[in-house]
């Protein structure tokens, strides 16, 4: 999940997070009157079989909240446009540390984290953690590789990613399918039906003139619930946009 590396930095000892951590964030974050009803989402109990379950709690409503529901929300955005959304899941683990600061016990609890990836992207398959590390990812992490760097040379040459074997991407709007980026590449329907419920708390309606002030335009600003001050709100629209008309969408860490 993407929230892990988040929810693990914000902690001097993450695999003792208690549900009073947990309910305190909720509350600070979102304010009491969301809490209970985000936490009867994502209740403690659902990451029981996990080593942390009240931190891994944590992070899935960050990973929901500021990455997966935003990013859902960019691509049913995309539909109205004339351009191609393109859509993947990364859900692998790395065998190396791909920063010096993370040490190698801790890769387990990261899973596929924030920036895990990155190593993939740019190819650095060996000497990990950059720029003297020792670590080598494993041949078929290799090959993972080789496939998500032609994805990107793809989308950059031709406006549309490929697999290696020269099949193009599955357009998202096709049922809503991506590509999954773990042991196997696979073209699966990406199900985010939890963001539903972020949709009708990060979503509000606000109008603006035009300038001559005879005709009114009303635009959707994605916010976070934390962060719901207009230039926020402004800046987080624009990025949202960037993605669309650069018609590739990263979507989550699971």
């Amino acid at each position: 999940m993407e929230g892990v590396l988040f929810a693990v930095s914000s902690f001097s000892n993450p695999l003792t997070v208690t549900s009073v951590d947990y309910n305190n964030y909720l509350n600070i974050t979102f304010g009491a009157a969301l809490a209970s009803s985000i936490s009867a989402l994502y209740p403690i109990s659902m990451f029981n079989s996990t080593v942390a379950p009240a931190m891994y709690a944590i992070a899935a409503v960050i990973t929901d909240a500021e990455y997966a529901c935003p990013a859902r929300r960019a691509l049913k955005t995309s539909l109205t446009s004339q351009l191609g959304t393109y859509a993947y899941l990364w859900n692998h683990m790395p065998s190396c540390p791909w920063e010096s600061s993370i040490p190698s016990g801790l890769l387990s609890v990261l899973g596929a984290t924030h920036t895990s990836e990155l190593a993939f992207v740019f190819g650095a398959t060996s000497n990990l953690p950059r720029p003297n590390g020792t670590c080598v990812l494993s041949t078929s992490e290799q090959m993972l590789s080789t496939e998500i760097v032609t994805a990107w040379q793809s989308m950059s040459k031709n406006g549309y990613p490929t697999l290696t074997n020269g099949s193009k991407w599955l357009d998202w709007s096709q049922g809503g399918q991506g590509v999954r980026f773990d042991g196997n590449l696979t073209f699966s329907i990406i199900n985010m039906t939890q963001c539903d419920f972020w949709d009708t708390i990060q979503t509000v309606t606000t109008t603006a003139a035009t300038t001559n002030n005879t005709t009114l335009m009303t635009t959707n600003l994605i916010i976070i619930a934390t962060t719901s001050t207009t230039g926020a709100a402004t800046s987080y629209v624009s990025s949202t946009v960037g993605f669309v008309l650069a018609t590739f969408i990263v979507l989550l860490h699971m």
